[in-house]
């Protein structure tokens, strides 16, 4: 029983915080209050259809919280985003109970411990429609619980939650119109 703990308090261990980072970046000297309208930038980002369209309301409601208003000509800001996911392999090497003894007397595994892990990623760029410069980028990252699965529908609503947190985030400390 001894080592069934001892090899789940490894595992355990070696599991990546999943917390949400979010990394704002202003354009110095730009005044975001001044801003009032937005529009989607053209074309929208290919992908998960579900996903885009959940990214698309969750910035909208954002944008309406701060005071700005979609409109379809003459619009201040244009608004774009990306998302990506990335694969990579965590690599754990657990450390024996009693390093004196070698792995097979103190039943711990000699090996390293391997897992797959995905991280997603939301860009949302926000640029003065008259200049075309980025006026305000925000860039959200979080290892997921699973990677894609190639299901459409279930991958979206896994990651739902995270999107929506990470677009409030986002846009928490985003200024609203004088």
């Amino acid at each position: 029983m001894k080592k069934l703990i001892m090899c789940m308090v490894l595992v355990i261990g070696a599991v990546p915080a999943t917390a949400q980072s979010v990394k704002i970046t202003p354009e110095p000297g730009v005044d975001l209050a001044r801003y009032k309208t937005y529009a989607w930038a053209q074309p929208i980002p290919l992908g998960n259809p579900i996903v885009v369209q959940t990214v698309i309301e969750a910035i909208d409601q954002a944008m309406a919280a701060k005071g700005l208003k979609m409109v379809e000509n003459a619009p201040e800001l244009t608004i774009a985003f990306w998302t990506a996911t990335e694969s990579d392999l965590h690599i754990a090497y657990p450390t024996h109970a009693n390093p004196s003894l070698p792995s097979l007397a103190n039943a711990m595994p000699a090996g390293s411990l391997t897992w797959p892990v995905t991280k997603g990623t939301l860009v949302v760029n926000l640029a003065d429609a008259a200049t075309k410069s980025t006026v305000w980028r925000a860039t959200a990252s979080q290892v997921l619980e699973q990677g894609p699965t190639g299901n459409a529908d279930k991958d979206a609503k896994r990651i739902e939650k995270p999107l929506r947190k990470a677009v409030q985030k986002m846009f928490k400390k985003f200024p609203g119109p004088k």
